[in-house]
């Protein structure tokens, strides 16, 4: 489940809905696609990683209320009623819109456990399921094929038992 930004992330979308209308009209300010890719990546951060804590959320609410400034600041008054009203039900979570989050499919496999570290090898020969699960048992260590990549293994386990597995495992690859 993903974390709540109270509204934050739908505001980021009504602001820039507002800024795409008003480019068509007139440049904009540089300043302000800075302050969208900033918001938009400050917020990213916050949905996508659990660590992120409160405060990061409260910088993304420091530039989105920034660009606000600006945006409101740009447009005339019958379209800033109308962004305003949308902002407010933005966070109120009224408006029916999605923030893009941007994920990426690098590293899919490669999530982060509580102690424990997991690398990729690519192996330059084919080693048998079988033999790959020995290697398991005898080192401690998770050593499973790459299902995203082919002719990766996965080495899953504690650090140190990552780092002593891949010496092992090191000797039957140099050998090829």
């Amino acid at each position: 489940m993903m974390k709540d930004a109270k509204g934050i992330d739908k505001q980021w979308v009504v602001l820039n809905e507002l800024a795409s209308k008003l480019s068509i009209g007139r440049p904009l300010p540089e300043e302000v696609y800075s302050k969208l890719r900033i918001s938009n990546n400050i917020l990213t951060y916050y949905l996508l990683d659990e660590h992120a804590n409160f405060e990061v959320l409260r910088d993304a609410e420091k530039e989105i209320s920034r660009l606000q400034a600006i945006l409101f600041g740009i447009c005339d008054s019958k379209m800033a009623k109308e962004y305003i009203d949308k902002m407010g039900k933005a966070l109120r979570g009224e408006l029916n819109v999605e923030f893009p989050l941007k994920t990426s499919s690098f590293n899919v496999e490669v999530k982060r456990k509580k102690d424990s570290e997991t690398i990729r090898v690519n192996m330059p020969i084919n080693i048998h399921v079988e033999i790959l699960g020995e290697f398991s048992e005898y080192t401690g260590v998770i050593f499973e094929w790459s299902q995203e990549e082919d002719g990766k293994v996965l080495i899953e386990g504690p650090k140190d038992r990552v780092v002593n597995a891949l010496k092992d495992f090191s000797s039957l690859w140099k050998s090829f």
